[in-house]
C-alpha cells in the first residue's frame, strides 16, 4: 500500500537565495510504511500530525509521536518508518536557501537531537502554516514570495518556542556562519569554474578547516556539495529543456562535458542523455 496524500505541491524553481520551498505535502501512511526516501536534498521539517513512527538519521533512531516535529538535512541518510499499530499522518515542508541552517539551529535542532515536542497549541498552528503554504503555491512571483514569508513565520514561531536563551547565541552559530556564507558563494557561483580552495578563500577559512566544518554540519565534503549542487541545478534545466547538454555543463560551472556526464551519472545513476529519455517517455505516457 502507498501513501493516501491530502496535498502535495513541489517548486519547479528556486529563485532565491534566502529561503526557497522545495515541497510541501500532508500524507497518511500505511501500517510499517517506510518511506521511500534515503536522503533528503533539501533541509526538511516534518511534524507528526497524528500517531506514530521511527525517525532515523545516521542509523539513530528516534521514536516519534503525535505533536512531534523533525529535522532533516540535505544528504544526511534517513529512514523514515510509520507504526505497525498506530501509523503517522505527516506534514512535510522542504526548503532551502542561506537562512536555512541558521534559523534552524536557532529553533533547537541539530544534527544529534533532531526532534522536537510541542505543544497542542504550538503544533496545530505549524499545522495552519504548512497546509497554508500548499494554499498559496504556484510558480508566479508572488506565490514565491508568498511560500518564502510563510517559511520565514513558520521558522520564527519554531525559534520563539524554542528552549535556547534568546539573549545569546544558539549552538554552533559562529561555525554555522562560515557554513552558510559558503553555501552563499556556492549559491551566486556555481556557474563558474570555482573550487573549494576558492570558496575557502572566501569565508576566510583553510580548507581543512572547511572540510571540517562540512562533515560536521552535513556530513560530507564541500566538493561533494559543489559537485551535487551543480547536478541538481543541471537537473532544473535539463527538465526546462534549457539547452543542449555541452550547454548545461557550461552554465554550471563544468568546461567538460564528458567528465559533466560522468559525474551527472556517479550522482543520479543515470547518464544526461538517458535521463533526458526517461523524462520525454514520461511526458508522452501523461499527454
Amino acid at each position: 500500500m502507498e501513501p493516501t496524500y491530502h496535498y502535495y505541491f513541489k517548486n519547479k524553481f528556486r529563485p532565491l537565495a534566502s529561503l526557497s520551498l522545495h515541497e510541501v505535502a500532508g500524507f497518511s501512511c500505511p501500517k510499517s510504511y517506510i518511506l521511500p526516501l534515503e536522503k533528503a536534498d533539501a533541509h526538511a521539517l516534518y511534524l507528526v500530525y497524528q500517531g506514530k513512527g521511527v525517525y532515523a538519521m545516521n542509523n539513530t533512531e528516534f521514536p516519534v509521536k503525535e505533536n512531534d516535529i523533525f529535522v532533516m538535512y540535505p544528504n544526511v541518510p534517513v529512514r523514515c518508518t510509520a507504526d505497525s499499530d498506530d501509523p503517522w499522518e505527516l506534514q512535510a515542508l522542504s526548503f532551502d536557501g542561506v537562512d536555512a541552517r541558521l534559523l534552524l539551529n536557532a529553533a533547537g535542532f541539530e544534527p544529534k537531537n533532531p526532534v522536537r515536542t510541542l505543544d497542542n497549541y504550538n503544533a496545530e498552528q505549524i499545522a495552519k502554516v504548512i497546509s497554508g503554504i500548499f494554499a498559496w503555491r504556484g510558480q508566479e512571483i508572488f506565490s514565491l514570495a508568498q511560500s518564502t514569508a510563510m517559511i520565514y513565520l513558520l521558522l520564527s514561531a519554531l525559534v520563539k518556542t524554542s528552549s535556547f536563551d534568546q539573549n545569546t547565541m544558539p549552538p554552533g552559530w559562529t561555525g554555522t556562519v562560515h557554513f552558510q556564507k559558503a553555501l552563499d558563494y556556492i549559491s551566486a557561483n556555481f556557474r563558474k569554474t570555482i573550487s573549494v580552495a576558492d570558496i575557502a578563500d572566501h569565508v576566510s577559512l583553510s580548507r581543512s578547516r572547511l572540510f571540517r566544518l562540512f562533515k560536521q554540519q552535513i556530513f560530507i565534503s564541500p566538493q561533494q556539495y559543489l559537485t551535487e549542487y551543480r547536478i541538481r541545478e543541471a537537473i532544473l534545466l535539463l527538465e526546462r529543456r534549457a539547452g543542449s547538454i555541452k550547454e548545461i555543463s557550461f552554465a554550471v560551472g563544468i568546461e567538460d562535458p564528458l567528465y559533466f556526464s560522468n559525474l551527472f551519472k556517479q550522482v543520479t545513476g543515470k547518464s544526461p542523455k538517458n535521463y533526458m529519455k526517461e523524462l520525454s517517455g514520461s511526458e508522452e505516457e501523461s499527454e
